[in-house]
């Protein structure tokens, strides 16, 4: 892209502002005008009073134009660790180190499920002993109930031959169905007893995996992520010393190999933006490398954009889109903030001068300053598309004439 000599004053808290708030193109431009026109009149001067105020040509060359905002960088898939109990925290895996399937997460304290696991297996072998009990008392049972059930039989035959009066075998068949109750009752012990056996192993048996839980080893290679304990604004990271509750976050291992940038974009450049367009993604904290990424999801509703400094709702209706990046890179990392690009469009070979070089004159007509020689013009123009530095030129001016990058002063 051609490049203009370098201005200040106007020119530079321009683009100051420009990259600081993130505006659309069309913003872009209307924000240079509307400085410029706030500044002052539109009068021109044919004196040489101007000559200190720097100028830029207009020039030939590829435009692209672009979409701006700034985002911050997410995993599109990670692993959830959470907490298998109730343990204190002994070690956590420093975050932001990167860790390979079955390195050590997280240690927890394990005195008090050592005692609760002997207890519980001190339970086990409560309910076994009572289980033995309740058996060998049944079994105890079901002899007595067999032998009186062999007497009772035995009876009727020798009531006829007279050996033993009626009354004798109906004694004996009373005592009987006695005997058989009893066998019932003990035969429901038994299977209480074997329900409170099942349910002291299952106490065993939980305790015993808390207990061999005590240590939670990476499934998978990750970076580390402490989750929040409590809301985003208020909540703080997960940290040595913390008991959890069982199944609380404790970390994410994201999977880095895939990273997208969640950004919000102005309802102005809603129609610019469509799914699959290319976008230049630069980190903050390694400006001068560019990822290449793509527009993935572009949101369907508008929310109102919360301000940076109140943190409350704005006028302004933004967008969200998501922005999936490309390239695997190590210092792509969750939590980072990039400046993302979305190219709208490149227009090969148009005319373009910088924004600084547009203003509005009194009857609101966009002008720019041509200087020639020791005067200067007031240059009607039309302009095209932009981007955060250039404007297109459709008419009004000619390659090679030089514009002034700020006011000139009144006559």
């Amino acid at each position: 892209m051609a490049s203009y000599e370098n201005s200040s004053g106007l020119a530079d808290s321009l683009k100051k502002s420009l990259f600081r708030d993130r505006k659309s193109t069309t913003a872009t431009v209307v924000a240079g005008v509307a400085v410029a026109l706030f500044l002052g009149n539109t009068l021109l001067s044919s004196e040489d009073v101007d000559s200190d105020i720097p100028t830029a040509k207009a020039k030939k060359g590829e435009v692209i134009v672009k979409v701006t905002e700034l985002g911050e960088l997410r995993a599109q898939d990670q692993v959830t660790i959470s907490a298998p109990t109730d343990k204190q925290i002994l070690y956590l895996a420093p975050e932001g180190t990167w860790v390979e399937e079955g390195d050590t997460l997280v240690k927890f304290e394990s005195t008090k499920y050592v005692i609760s696991t002997d207890e519980a297996r001190s339970g086990l072998s409560v309910a076994r002993a009572n289980l033995a009990k309740a058996m060998s008392e049944y079994e105890a049972q079901k002899t007595r109930e067999e032998s009186a059930r062999q007497r009772y039989e035995s009876l009727p035959a020798l009531a006829q031959k007279g050996f033993v009066v009626e009354s004798e075998v109906e004694q004996a068949r009373l005592e009987y169905l006695e005997l058989q109750s009893r066998s019932k009752s003990a035969y429901a012990t038994v299977e209480a007893e074997r329900a409170n056996l099942e349910r002291a192993q299952a106490a065993v048996d939980q305790q015993q995996r808390k207990l061999e839980r005590g240590t939670i080893l990476a499934p998978q290679a990750g970076l580390v992520v402490y989750a929040l304990v409590g809301n985003a604004e208020q909540g703080r990271k997960i940290e040595v010393g913390m008991t959890p509750f069982e199944g609380m976050d404790l970390m994410y291992l994201p999977d880095v190999s895939s990273m997208l940038v969640d950004i919000e974009i102005s309802e102005v450049d809603l129609a610019k933006v469509q799914v699959g367009q290319p976008v230049e993604v630069r980190l903050d904290a390694y400006d001068d490398v560019v990822f290449k990424g793509e527009v993935a999801e572009v949101g369907a509703l508008a929310k109102r954009k919360m301000s940076r400094i109140t943190g409350k709702a704005t006028g302004a209706k933004v967008f969200e889109v998501t922005i999936k990046v490309l390239d695997s890179d190590v210092r792509l990392k969750p939590g980072l903030t990039a400046t993302t690009d979305i190219i709208v469009s490149k227009v090969p070979e148009a005319l373009h001068i910088p924004l600084e070089a547009v203003f509005l004159d009194d009857n609101g007509k966009t002008v720019a300053f041509v200087r020639k020689g020791g005067s200067t013009e007031a240059r009607p123009i039309v302009i095209g598309e932009s981007n955060d530095r250039f404007v297109i030129v459709n008419s009004g001016l000619k390659e090679g004439e030089d514009v002034l990058l700020g006011r000139p002063s009144a006559t």
